[in-house]
């Protein structure tokens, strides 16, 4: 059986880490190894990460990094499953079964170096309101010319993929996953499959989707990240992606 590392980063959510947590250890998947990197939480969110360290959590470090790409590449660093993904904290699983079936496709086909599936944003004053539904199923990777990626938070790879295409670049303060993407859909020829289920359910008004500002500094870091390793782009092939995106609301 496949061993699968979940990683989950944290720094002051009290009111959303357990949620996230209950998600991975709730997977009927049984052998998941699950690091959780605490950034020096100063409200209760340590008080509740302490609770699980029971054995449920396997590895759990509280110490300061340098934002969340750095943690995340800690949790890398840690991770020794033979697939690995992440959670984030204000986020969780959309069932238990999750984890089950991304490793069914890794199982079935060891030709396959990474999986990646669909995404539900939520509202984050209420949990059952869905806001948009990101649909990875039509991606081609002469998508990210205009910084369209799958659903990052749903994306799977065998820790061979990492060891080759690197971690995350911490110069970024949005971005670095689909730097990371970049690097695996556009140079290197692994294997991937799109997996047709949602596998998470991610909180609307993270980093990457909280507002005017954000936005700005989100594409202007895409486009960056695109001319950093010579692909072409622009601010109008940037912008193009909402249109995409607008079919991907819920109403």
């Amino acid at each position: 059986m496949l061993k699968v590392s979940i990683i989950t980063v944290v720094y002051n959510r009290e009111k959303t880490i357990a949620r996230a947590i209950e998600s991975v250890l709730n997977q009927t998947y049984q052998n998941i190894e699950y690091i959780v990197i605490d950034g020096s939480s100063t409200d209760g969110t340590l008080d509740i990460l302490n609770s699980y360290n029971n054995g449920r959590i396997s590895k759990l470090i509280s110490e300061p990094d340098g934002g969340i790409y750095s943690a995340l590449n800690k949790g890398l660093h840690l991770a020794t499953g033979d697939v690995i993904g992440f959670i984030h904290s204000d986020d969780f699983l959309a069932n238990e079964n999750v984890v089950s079936q991304l490793a069914g496709v890794f199982d079935r086909d060891e030709t396959c170096d990474l999986v990646y599936g669909d995404l539900s944003f939520f509202d984050m004053e209420n949990i059952d309101k869905v806001t948009r539904n990101y649909r990875s199923k039509f991606f081609k990777s002469w998508m990210m010319r205009f910084a369209l990626q799958p659903a990052h938070p749903t994306v799977y790879a065998r820790k061979g993929v990492y060891e080759t295409v690197g971690g995350f670049n911490e110069k970024y303060r949005i971005s670095a996953d689909f730097d990371w993407l970049l690097r695996f859909f556009w140079f290197t020829k692994y294997n991937y499959q799109y997996l047709p289920i949602t596998m998470v359910n991610m909180q609307q008004g993270g980093a990457s989707t909280g507002g005017l500002k954000s936005m700005i500094q989100h594409n202007q870091e895409d486009l960056q990240i695109l001319k950093s390793h010579g692909i072409f782009s622009n601010w109008l092939f940037v912008i193009a992606k909402y249109l995409y995106k607008i079919f991907q609301l819920r109403f």
